[in-house]
């Protein structure tokens, strides 16, 4: 009977070991998967955050370029930059670019578990419905530079820095006659600066929206970067 009950118990004991071995092991394939993950997620986040930062310095000149353009329509005669501010800012329109390919895949396999930092967690799910909601709002911007667009296309041309023309193969320069009545029908244009007021507005919301994207990045690479030093 003794030698039956340690029998019983070298078996429960063999088991045990066995489990915890197992679990050992599970665990050790799960944090070398986490690993693994995190060190992908912040290769995307730094080219993430690299782009955004070339989207604010262009989304900056959108700003600014649009201000100018509204004085120069309201009195201001220095109209030597018109056609850069109406290029570069009227007409122009930046959206971030952003890579999640690691944290959608991750998102997609449903193994969101597999990331044990719950602050991380947190600022990734935050950090994405951010991205969700600048897309969603990217439509009036659009619509409201393809209304500018629409409303210049008659005289925008003739508007058209020399450089640009050049660069797409058109030497020839514009007449000055031909800048002077595009400049004077663009003054005139009060469809175009109602639209303008606008879209000065909605660059400025985009800034800051964007900067608020870069914020977000920036404590994400944080948390990525203190979790994997952690782990070594």
């Amino acid at each position: 009977f003794k030698y039956a009950i340690g029998e019983i118990i070298l078996v429960v004991i063999g088991i045990l070991i066995a489990l915890q071995i197992n679990n050992w092991n599970e665990n050790r394939k799960a944090s070398i998967e986490e690993i693994g993950i995190l060190k992908a997620m912040k290769t995307d986040f730094l080219e993430t955050k690299n782009r955004i930062k070339e989207t604010i310095e262009l989304q900056k000149e959108v700003v600014d370029y649009c201000y100018k353009l509204q004085i120069i329509m309201n009195g201001e005669k220095d109209t030597d930059s018109i056609g850069e501010y109406i290029y570069r800012g009227a007409l122009s329109y930046w959206r971030i670019e952003p890579v999640n390919g690691t944290y959608d895949g991750l998102i997609g396999s449903g193994k969101t578990d597999i990331i044990k930092n719950h602050n991380l967690k947190s600022l990734l799910a935050e950090y994405s419905a951010e991205i969700k909601y600048g897309f969603e709002d990217e439509q009036f911007g659009l619509e409201l530079t393809s209304l500018l667009t629409e409303e210049s296309s008659s005289y925008s041309a003739f508007l058209e820095p020399e450089r640009y023309r050049k660069r797409i193969g058109i030497n020839k320069p514009i007449s000055e006659e031909k800048r002077n009545s595009a400049i004077s029908e663009h003054l005139n244009n009060n469809s175009f600066l109602g639209v303008l007021v606008a879209k000065s507005d909605m660059a400025r919301n985009r800034l800051v929206y964007q900067k608020n994207i870069l914020e977000f990045v920036e404590k994400i690479l944080t948390q990525i970067e203190t979790e994997l030093e952690n782990k070594k």
